[in-house]
């Protein structure tokens, strides 16, 4: 293993959240922790995503006394694209979870010198055909408001339709310290969602106490192609339900995500961005 490369194989609960810790990605403004996509918070993960400077004060009840705690916020979570295989007759799968699905390879690298975290598998589906998984996630240096995430679906023997969603998941909580969950987790209020325009979702909230005003915007687009010797993939893709694309094989797709707290202009910012 080159030394700028670090690698993880196989899937070990109990291991995860050291592992999502050690991989994670930021460019000094925001970072988010090497979390698996398609999970929300759970006992053995906590995805995460933080922006410099943006706190929030919160009272609770601790053994009958009131304790005050400033934390660093867990922001929206823009890591939540899934997918699953429908079926020739029609009926949709279920969504992947590695609790629910056999795994043939499960990898991890983590690229120092690049600053990419690549996620590969592959698994078996109930049609006996394999499908392998690349996921490569970026923060963006030049663009401190960006990040994106590149996913690549490869069958082996089989043809079908994959099923893609991606969402942006405003029902938080800053829960990845357990000594600290009998306290007031809830930093994150007054949250809407809504769609810009058929690629493009978006969600704005605001800290409970310090007021900061944040936005992100995700945009997932499909690239796919006819790959010779790769039988005809039928793609349908859309974030929250707002958008359906039909096409071959997967090559792609992306999800940008910006914040801009303390801004005015937050949630245009963050829509122009994204698109």
């Amino acid at each position: 293993m080159p030394e700028w490369t670090w690698e993880w194989t196989g899937y070990d609960p109990a291991a995860e959240q050291l592992r999502e810790a050690l991989c994670t990605l930021g460019d000094g403004y925001f970072a988010t922790r090497g979390a698996l996509p398609e999970c929300r918070a759970f006992w053995c993960t906590n995805p995460g995503t933080y922006a410099a400077g943006c706190h929030n004060r919160l009272e609770s009840t601790v053994a009958g006394r009131q304790v005050v705690n400033e934390d660093l916020v867990n922001l929206p979570n823009w890591l939540l694209p899934r997918f699953r295989l429908n079926r020739a007759d029609g009926a949709r799968g279920p969504w992947f979870s590695l609790g629910a699905h056999t795994l043939l390879e499960h990898r991890h690298t983590l690229d120092l010198r690049r600053g990419t975290l690549t996620r590969s598998f592959r698994h078996r589906g109930e049609d006996a055909g394999l499908l392998g998984v690349e996921q490569t996630r970026v923060v963006h240096m030049g663009d401190p408001h960006l990040a994106a995430l590149r996913t690549v679906f490869t069958t082996e023997g089989w043809s079908g339709e994959i099923e893609i969603e991606s969402s942006l998941d405003g029902e938080v909580t800053n829960g990845n310290v357990h000594r600290y969950r009998a306290r007031n987790r809830h930093h994150v209020t007054h949250v809407r969602t809504d769609a810009h325009e058929p690629h493009t979702v978006w969600l704005s909230c605001r800290t409970s106490t310090s007021g900061i005003a944040v936005a992100m915007a995700a945009r997932t687009t499909v690239v796919a192609e006819t790959l010779s010797g790769r039988r005809p993939l039928s793609i349908s893709s859309w974030r929250n339900h707002f958008d359906n694309v039909t096409g071959w094989m997967p090559r792609s797709t992306a999800v940008c995500f910006c914040s801009f707290p303390a801004r005015t202009n937050a949630m245009a910012r963050a829509r122009n961005s994204a698109g």
